[in-house]
């Protein structure tokens, strides 16, 4: 190394010593060990997520971060400082003095204490707005049951309490009666209706009650119960599943009760505000009870109702239902019934209806008994 200057020879003597203390202790490997590589080709090292929060979160989420990472409980949130509302000479201090433009066109703008005063104005209205809120969603609230969404009254007993908010339609009746077939007189005629329409099920139930006596002895003495309970379909609002049981009592019949239940779909062709008419198809039985025709007779049923509105103040219903047993030898029974009804004040209506019932088989009696009536009919 005589060729080289002193100054050389020396830097190259720390030089290799250096290296010789780096090697005897083992770090050359990592200290040299980058040399030669592209940056695609360095390994990435493990970078510590608390390093890097308030770069990688928004400032409003540091607090959770540091919370999630440092196992902290959250902070408590302080109160935003009001900020007191600017002075007009502050605002025209902020903003500079006034240039000669300015100031003539100064008066045709409006005065600033009202340029000011509307902001302040608009909170309290916000606040009465927000109140009003509040009160709507808490009487919401306290109608709403989950699935249920609303009880009337709060009373557990109450038929709505468990299956939902629905529409009632109530009516009472009393008249006058006559009947002409296995009987000739006239009487007097007393029932009702309920119907009640939920989102889910639609229920009708009707009682109607004739008793009539002449001078001597009981000439009629009957009655009829009908339930109908119809399950609308989501797939199409026109189609429907339902249920009938119907209960007739008549002393003069020859049977002393006749029960009949059957079910099955119904649909309805047409539906307007007006007009409403359904048709149904079915099958069930029928049994008569002290009678002699013995134990349950397997039939079919069908069905028609139509209802329409002729003017705000009249409608007219007429209803069809037809029951042939399976058997051709046990017959088949069907009734028809019409009414016409005029509206009246206070819930009063006019009605006129007759009710027609025909048996095939009805062990030597008549088979058609027809009654007819004027009635009453209170709407409640």
């Amino acid at each position: 190394m005589g060729w080289f200057p002193p100054r050389t020879r020396l830097a190259l003597s720390l030089y290799i010593l250096s290296a010789l203390a780096s090697m005897a202790s083992g770090e050359e490997q990592n200290a040299y060990s980058e040399i030669g590589r592209s940056f695609f080709e360095a390994p990435v090292e493990e970078v510590s997520e608390a390093e890097f929060v308030h770069y990688l979160d928004p400032q409003d989420d540091v607090q959770s971060s540091l919370s999630d990472i440092m196992q902290l409980p959250p902070l408590p949130e302080l109160p935003a400082p009001v900020e007191p509302a600017p002075q007009p000479e502050e605002v025209q201090s902020a903003e500079g003095p006034p240039s000669e433009a300015s100031a003539e066109a100064k008066p045709a703008e409006d005065p600033p204490a009202e340029a000011v005063d509307p902001p302040e104005k608009k909170e309290p209205s916000d606040k009465s707005e927000g109140d009003l809120d509040l009160k709507i969603e808490d009487v919401i609230e306290e109608k709403s049951y989950g699935y249920l969404d609303y009880i009337p009254y709060g009373q557990y007993y109450h038929i709505d309490y468990w299956f939902g908010e629905a529409t009632w339609k109530n009516s009472a009746e009393l008249g006058f009666n006559g009947q002409t077939g296995n009987t000739i007189s006239n009487s007097l005629r007393v029932g009702a209706k309920i119907r009640r329409e939920g989102k889910r099920t639609i229920f009708t139930s009707e009682f109607k009650h004739l008793r009539t006596s002449d001078a001597e002895n009981l000439t009629q003495n009957n009655a009829f119960f009908k339930h109908r309970l119809e399950w609308p379909l989501k797939l199409h609002e026109k189609w429907a599943l339902h249920e009938n049981t119907n209960l007739e009592y008549d002393e003069f019949k020859a049977f002393d009760l006749r029960l009949v239940f059957n079910g099955g779909l119904s649909y309805k062709p047409y539906k307007t505000d007006r007009s409403d008419w359904t048709l149904s198809a079915g099958s069930g039985f029928s049994q008569e009870f002290g009678s002699p025709q013995k134990g349950v007779i397997p039939e079919g049923s069908f069905g028609s109702d139509f209802t329409h509105k002729l003017t705000d103040k009249q409608s007219v219903t007429f209803n069809f239902d037809f029951y042939p047993a399976f058997e051709a030898n046990q017959g088949y029974r069907f009734t028809n019934e019409a009414s016409y009804s005029i509206a009246l004040d206070h819930g009063l209506s006019l009605k006129l209806s007759a009710y027609d019932r025909y048996d095939s088989t009805p062990n030597n009696r008549k088979r058609n008994d027809l009654d007819y009536a004027c009635l009453l009919l209170w709407e409640f």
